[in-house]
């Protein structure tokens, strides 16, 4: 699959002939698309721990005790946050971010989330309005193509007879916009918000590829390029994309970049289900979808087999569409207990559509005199990933930072945020 996608650029009803250089030439293209963003995000996140972080309720809104956040509105707030997650079992995220060049353990997914916003609601009103920055990248395969691209990476393709089955699905946006939100209390310490997001597109990119690749045994010791390890292989390639990644511009096809636009809802609910036990639950791009106009889209295949050179079938078809791509969502939730005026313990989850994620944590709060306000250290661990973290949080900001290994070349889990608030 992953030689499919070096390998197969063709115009529309146009058949072609490449090189193994052309093909590892779109393999770089390909990888570089997909996450040139992703590694400017998770730079900006892993090496600096007071950046980004997802806005966890029980310390984006309920630092101490989180009925003091359920009481009417009586002054101008601005608050920000920005947040960077990422989660790849496969590889560290250093070494999936530069075309998985670590070698691999286990795990058939990688993602990294992030958003940024600004959102001020004024005084004594039940709405607000903002500005969002959101970034998706997500990707689900199979064991085999891991192993198998990793080894095409390294020049280890098995001197042996053997056959992966290939299955990769990939997808990116990135956008920009604004929303408008509505907050309302539906029974005493229970407030819902719904947010309404409009987007234009950034970037897009969505497409899977299936089949099946045969290695052919060689002489052990010999030099001997990856084509000639391949004994056959049969894949079918679909995806569209803003950007070209797999060397299209080579074949003097370069579209115009597409235009999207689109939509989501993001919900809050927040509440005190006993004097002091708190939960908050927040989805955001509930129902997401973007419309993009004229967008690049490429069908593929590849049809090899060793015994049938030259004479092999490589054909593509280039052409646009308007397509309706659907925003992954993602679900934030949690639940904290007020053991003591000084204690707080807590569970929080973090779903998006590949994986689902939970957490523990117990927090003390500090408010003597030679602080100006009071202020929450939380410590947390994520017995999935075996993630450790630790959070800051107080009435004007906090800071979050959670990890599974603190050298950020190792880190296969991370997520770092910062936000702040503002009041008038």
């Amino acid at each position: 699959m992953f030689y499919t996608y070096r390998a197969i650029c063709a115009k529309k009803s146009r058949w072609i002939d490449q090189s193994p250089k052309s093909m590892q030439k779109a393999s770089i293209y390909y990888h570089s698309a997909l996450s040139i963003n992703l590694l400017l995000l998770m730079s900006m996140g892993i090496s600096m721990s007071a950046k980004a972080q997802q806005s966890n309720p029980v310390f984006m809104e309920a630092p101490a005790v989180a009925s003091k956040w359920i009481a009417p509105q009586v002054a101008t707030e601005l608050t920000a946050e920005v947040m960077i997650t990422a989660h790849s079992p496969a590889q560290p995220i250093a070494a999936f971010i530069k075309e998985w060049d670590a070698p691999l353990e286990s795990g058939k997914h990688a993602y990294t989330q992030g958003r940024m916003a600004v959102e001020v609601r004024p005084a004594d009103s039940a709405v607000s309005y903002g500005l969002n920055w959101r970034y998706d990248y997500m990707m689900r395969f199979n064991q085999e193509t891991a192993n198998l691209y990793w080894q095409y990476k390294n020049s280890q393709i098995p001197n042996k007879d053997q056959v992966y089955p290939i299955y990769l699905e990939a997808k990116h946006n990135e956008r920009i916009g604004a929303n408008i939100g509505f907050t309302q209390q539906i029974i005493p310490n229970w407030q819902l918000s719904a947010y309404a997001n409009f987007w234009k597109g950034l970037h897009a990119l969505e497409g899977d590829a299936v089949g099946t690749l045969t290695s052919q045994a060689a002489l052990e010791g010999k030099t001997i390029r990856n084509i000639d390890r391949l004994n056959s292989i049969k894949t079918d390639l679909n995806y569209y994309y803003d950007e070209p990644a797999l060397g299209e511009e080579d074949l003097n096809w370069y579209p115009d970049k597409p235009a999207g636009y689109g939509y989501s809802v993001d919900i809050k609910l927040a509440g005190q289900v006993t004097d002091k036990t708190a939960l908050m639950i927040r989805g955001y791009d509930v129902l997401g979808r973007m419309h993009w106009q004229d967008m690049p889209s490429t069908e593929y295949i590849l049809d090899y087999d060793v015994n049938r050179r030259p004479n092999n079938e490589t054909r593509g078809q280039l052409d646009t569409n308007n397509i309706i791509q659907t925003l992954p969502w993602r679900v934030e939730g949690s639940l904290t207990h007020q053991l003591t005026n000084k204690w707080q313990l807590g569970t929080h989850a973090q779903a998006n559509d590949i994986e689902t994620l939970y957490q523990l944590s117990a927090g003390y709060q500090l408010d003597n005199a030679s602080l100006p306000m009071p202020i929450v250290i939380t410590g947390l661990i994520e017995p999935q990933t075996q993630a450790l973290g630790l959070a800051i949080d107080s009435k004007y900001g906090g800071v979050k930072f959670l990890t599974d290994d603190i050298d950020a070349e190792k880190a296969k889990r991370s997520e770092i945020s910062l936000y702040g608030r503002y009041s008038w």
